[in-house]
């Protein structure tokens, strides 16, 4: 009897160089890495087996959107020092070259999460974060930029001395803004609306940075039209909630505005409940032309690389090869490292 022959698995090219632009730095550093500097420090973690502290510190299984987000708290709290953001943007950097020969990256992260209530000067932590790319980036051929984020819990000022942080070393390696948080932990996250932070976003735009919010991951499209409308976006973080919305996608596809889906990462989440799921969102984005990226959110805390990201989603039927090629040319295309306002082709028609 003749053994059944299985189907050749979809590759995607090893020799294409690779590019990200969704990526926490809190949740792109190894477990080992962020044990090390947790020692280092003489920090108290929750738990002093390692095998314990990984599985605290990576997604084994699924958990709510609210619950995944307390893994944040933690690598945060971790990287709460100059050195260690130096160690953790070095050790993210030169990880996302090695694994997945990533040659241009984008890193985001608060840095008031990471001044220990006041206690750590801001600019000491920009900087050093800065140099540790420098640093990586001496050692390898990747392009790395920083976008600092701002947060739904944040009072206007706090929000508004990131964007002036962020203006301020824009000439070192800062490259853009983006806005994050819980949509439900406190008062001020819930009651939170993008015409909030509507001139400080501006006026980080008018100084050349780039734009990319957080929403409809967990929120719905009408928070993304509210995003569209108050702060004019150059890219969305998530926004699968678009799919719901036939005219909202339509929009996105006319003013170019990029999607960074992030597709593992809304499975541990919950966001996506299944494979079917997601790929009726892709579906649908290529149907009306959307431009999307495909990024892993944090490689390290999802348990996933870029490249097995893509493996995923080809092994699956969800994308083709074809499909993959053109969402790392839209990431390559509309990276902040080009500068502000590159228009982005219509790749999905």
């Amino acid at each position: 009897m003749a053994v059944p022959v299985k189907p050749a698995i979809n590759q995607f090219p090893e020799n294409i160089e690779l590019v990200e632009l969704h990526a926490h730095l809190g949740a792109s550093v190894s477990p080992t890495m962020l044990w090390e500097i947790a020692h280092n420090q003489g920090l108290k973690l929750p738990t002093k087996n390692f095998w314990d502290f990984e599985r605290t510190v990576t997604l084994y299984e699924a958990k709510p959107y609210e619950e995944y987000l307390l893994l944040h708290d933690l690598t945060e709290g971790i990287q709460s020092s100059p050195e260690a953001l130096f160690a953790a943007a070095e050790s993210a950097v030169s990880g996302a070259y090695r694994k997945n020969n990533i040659t241009m990256l984008e890193l985001r992260f608060n840095p008031i999460l990471r001044a220990r209530g006041g206690e750590r000067d801001l600019d000491h932590l920009i900087v050093y974060a800065l140099q540790g790319i420098e640093r990586a980036m001496l050692k390898y051929p990747v392009r790395v930029g920083i976008i600092l984020m701002l947060d739904r819990r944040f009072t206007h000022h706090e929000n508004a001395a990131i964007v002036k942080k962020a203006i301020r070393y824009r000439e070192r390696g800062v490259v853009g803004i983006d806005l994050a948080g819980p949509v439900k932990r406190t008062r001020a996250s819930e009651s939170f609306r993008p015409a909030d932070i509507a001139d400080i976003v501006s006026e980080a735009r008018s100084h050349g940075l780039g734009v990319t919010i957080h929403t409809g991951e967990v929120t719905p499209a009408v928070e993304i039209w509210e995003t569209i409308r108050a702060l004019s976006p150059d890219r969305i973080g998530h926004g699968i909630r678009a799919t719901d919305d036939p005219r909202l996608l339509e929009y996105l596809r006319d003013h170019h505005i990029v999607l960074e889906t992030c597709p593992t990462s809304n499975l541990n989440t919950g966001v996506l409940k299944d494979l079917t799921q997601m790929r009726s969102v892709y579906r649908i984005l290529k149907k009306f032309g959307v431009p999307f990226t495909i990024n892993t959110d944090g490689p390290e805390m999802q348990r996933i690389t870029l490249r097995e990201e893509f493996a995923k989603l080809l092994n699956n039927r969800i994308l083709s090869v074809r499909d993959l090629v053109r969402s790392n040319d839209i990431a390559r295309q509309s990276s902040f490292l080009n500068g502000n306002n590159i228009p982005v082709k219509k790749y999905f028609l």
